[in-house]
């Protein structure tokens, strides 16, 4: 009886001393990650039957727990995947910032501030000097967009790595829990509490939860398997291996054997295929529709102006089509954009007496092609043009030069006038869109500046009134009358007629097709988007073709036309393309 009594009290020995060590190794651990505290579970021995009853055997320490939480810690993955996914993003905007760079003086807005200011300079100062400069405040700007645009593939390149990297980590953690998996089979088939082996197992599912967000289901054997987006990474005693692929359309995937596609929603991976495939390529598109937008509609006001010799005698267009028969809206002829429909006119100069022909050309983007517009050139007096290479050049007639301006014709056709009168064109025309103003005069006619109420009236394209002058009597022949928009007008001495009429077209837009800037004709940037936007050569070794003015030299219209009205419109744009 009295060893029966040893036993009992023994029992109570062991099972408090095991529990102290499970204390013990708590209190060791409180400090390691993914470690889970552990608690006993006491149950009595079964008791001794006797006649007189049953009596107690002592106490057993039947079972070492873990105090876990399933849900807990399915909550702590999901949070720690989010938190993946933020810190990630957070991350690469930071870099995203650095390549922009906007609080440097080598930041696109300061460059593009310094560009158009000194655009606006050369409309007050023509010289050789103020020209050097602005081509070189160009190059410097254009330099710095191409620079961020190699800095965004470098970026692009730098995030697949880190994918690639993140991917062999995932991988690596994918076999580890593989192999604790089995372990933990094992160590249960032959009846053991596999209680540590479970924490580390549970802290390798966190580190996972970092790069992906991750699910578990626990099989019966004590296996678990771990899904991720679009499958099952670890299923008991097999792991998928993840890889990385770019595929034809550009977009960065997760993929394992080949060809199945994950897309994660959290972890770090998810924040690095989304900067790869989403936010990079939309700052990338940006830039070029920026980019683009201020080659275009600068060059478009260039290309109607003139530099310093007031016209050329031979140009050739730097863009050039790779089929000159079909029609000039056609997708993938290789211009930098497409051109609309409209006119566009061509001054023709005699270099001898100083006579300026203004004509005409219209053009139907949708049916005709560069060899139909080259045809209506050539077609023009004291011009010939031709298709080199797929690009249009025109070349004048010796004793001639011409150009695209936009001014107005000094001296309009009067092949309408039976009187002895000439009437003169003055001024810059500022309506807003491109008319034709006609000239006729009123009542029985009579001498310029002398025949009492001989008036001329003005109408528009529409027949619009714009205009009535008085020509009589009080009106000293030469002196110039105010048309409307800018346009004015004079009369010689002599006679007009009842009825004698004259027109001239009054534009603002000599190109409204756009074509001399897509076809790289008279134009100041070459390239077609933020990856090749540059100075053209020929700007860049002969700064005098700068076009600045409409005409005469020391006209500075062209000038700030350009500064004017594109100037906070562009850095607008770039702002824009940040946000």
């Amino acid at each position: 009886m009295a060893s029966s009594d040893i036993q009992i009290g023994m029992s109570g020995v062991l099972a408090a001393q095991r529990a102290m060590m499970v204390s013990a190794h708590n209190i060791s651990n409180a400090n390691t990650k993914g470690y889970t505290k552990q608690t006993v579970s006491l149950a009595t021995r079964l008791p001794l039957q006797t006649t007189i009853g049953s009596i107690g055997q002592g106490v057993d320490l039947v079972k070492i727990m873990r105090q876990k939480d399933d849900y807990l810690n399915s909550r702590i993955r999901f949070v720690t995947s989010s938190l993946g996914a933020s810190s990630i993003k957070s991350q690469q905007l930071r870099e995203l910032e650095t390549v922009f760079n906007e609080l440097s003086d080598a930041s696109i807005s300061n460059s593009l501030t310094s560009f158009f200011k000194f655009v606006n300079d050369l409309s007050q100062d023509e010289s050789t000097s103020s020209r050097s400069v602005l081509v070189e405040k160009a190059i410097t700007m254009t330099e710095s967009i191409r620079a961020i645009v190699d800095e965004l593939g470098m970026m692009k390149e730098f995030v697949k790595q880190s994918v690639e990297s993140k991917l062999n980590e995932v991988n690596g953690l994918a076999k580890d829990i593989v192999d604790l998996n089995k372990e933990i089979h094992s160590l249960q088939t032959t009846g053991g509490e596999p209680n540590d082996l479970l924490d580390k197992r549970e802290t390798l599912l966190g580190e996972i939860s970092k790069f992906l967000d991750v699910t578990t289901r626990t099989q019966k054997n004590g296996m678990i398997d771990v899904m991720i987006a679009g499958g099952v990474l670890v299923s008991g005693s097999n792991a998928l291996t993840l890889e990385s692929r770019v595929d034809s359309s550009g977009k960065l995937n997760i993929t394992s054997y080949g060809s199945s596609k994950h897309k994660p929603t959290g972890g770090e991976l998810s924040g690095l295929l989304e900067m790869y495939n989403n936010t990079l390529p939309a700052y990338d598109a940006k830039l070029d529709t920026f980019a683009t937008a201020l080659i275009k509609k600068f060059n478009a006001i260039h290309s109607e102006g003139v530099g310093t010799d007031g016209g050329f005698t031979t140009v050739l267009g730097t863009n050039k089509v790779t089929d000159a028969t079909k029609a000039l809206n056609t997708a993938g002829l290789g211009l930098p954009f497409a051109p609309s429909s409209g006119d566009i006119y061509v001054t023709v100069i005699n270099t001898s007496t100083g006579e300026e022909v203004k004509n005409k050309i219209t053009v139907d983007v949708a049916n005709d092609s560069l060899t139909k517009l080259s045809a209506d050139i050539d077609g023009i007096t004291n011009l010939s043009s031709a298709i080199s290479d797929g690009k249009l050049q025109i070349t004048a007639d010796s004793g001639y030069k011409f150009n695209f301006s936009y001014a107005l014709d000094p001296n309009p056709q009067t092949t309408g006038i039976t009187g002895t009168t000439t009437p003169s064109i003055s001024g810059i025309y500022n309506g807003s869109t491109n008319d034709v103003y006609t000239f006729t005069a009123l009542g029985a006619g009579g001498t310029i500046g002398t025949t009492s109420g001989l008036q001329v009236e003005v109408r528009d394209s529409g027949s619009n009134l714009i205009a009535t002058l008085d020509v009589g009597e009080g009106y000293t022949p030469g002196n110039t009358l105010a048309v409307a928009n800018g346009v004015s007008v004079s009369f010689s001495a002599g006679d007009i007629n009842t009825g004698d009429t004259f027109d001239i077209d009054v534009i603002n837009d000599s190109d409204e097709t756009d074509l001399l800037a897509a076809l790289g004709i008279n134009t100041f940037f070459s390239g077609k988007d933020a990856s090749d936007i540059n100075i053209e050569k020929r700007i860049r070794e002969d700064v005098t073709l700068i076009a600045t003015s409409i005409g005469e030299s020391g006209d500075n219209t062209n000038a700030l036309r350009l500064s004017a009205c594109y100037f906070r419109r562009q850095i607008a744009d770039y702002r824009r393309l940040r946000v």
